[in-house]
């Protein structure tokens, strides 16, 4: 069985960009130790919120979004980076399924936010995270 795990842990960490540092990079900080970033407040587009994310090195870029509820929604996501891992998005509290993202062509994922709350959008291998905070 550890063998099993030490065979497949570093394939993961490569397929989502994670598993070391080059000398230029300075180490990433774990999990419980990252700043939570202020979320990124929609511009409105004919009634429709809307923000553009990149799927890049660093994961999403924003990472965190602001929405109003009960407002229909547009994440714009452009995938920026080879990973495999980033090759997917879905949001599943609002039922959005996995939705592929082609390199280098935006991507619309519509959806509308119908209750108030933080709920996360995820890569393909539910390993990269971004939040969605809505608010009534």
């Amino acid at each position: 069985m550890k063998r099993t795990l030490l065979l497949i842990l570093p394939l993961a960490l490569v397929a989502c960009g994670g598993g070391g540092t080059h000398d230029t990079e300075a180490p990433e900080a774990p999990p419980a130790e990252r700043a939570s970033p202020d979320p990124v407040a929609a511009r409105i587009e004919g009634g429709v919120q809307v923000v553009e994310i990149e799927a890049g090195p660093a994961g999403y870029e924003p990472s965190a979004v602001a929405f109003e509820a009960g407002i229909p929604a547009r994440l714009v996501f452009t995938r920026t980076v080879e990973s495999a891992c980033a090759s997917q998005v879905q949001i599943p509290a609002f039922d959005v399924p996995a939705t592929d993202l082609p390199l280098g062509e935006p991507v619309a994922v519509e959806f509308t936010p119908t209750e108030s709350g933080d709920f996360t959008f995820v890569c393909g291998m539910d390993m990269q995270r971004g939040s969605l905070l809505v608010q009534s």
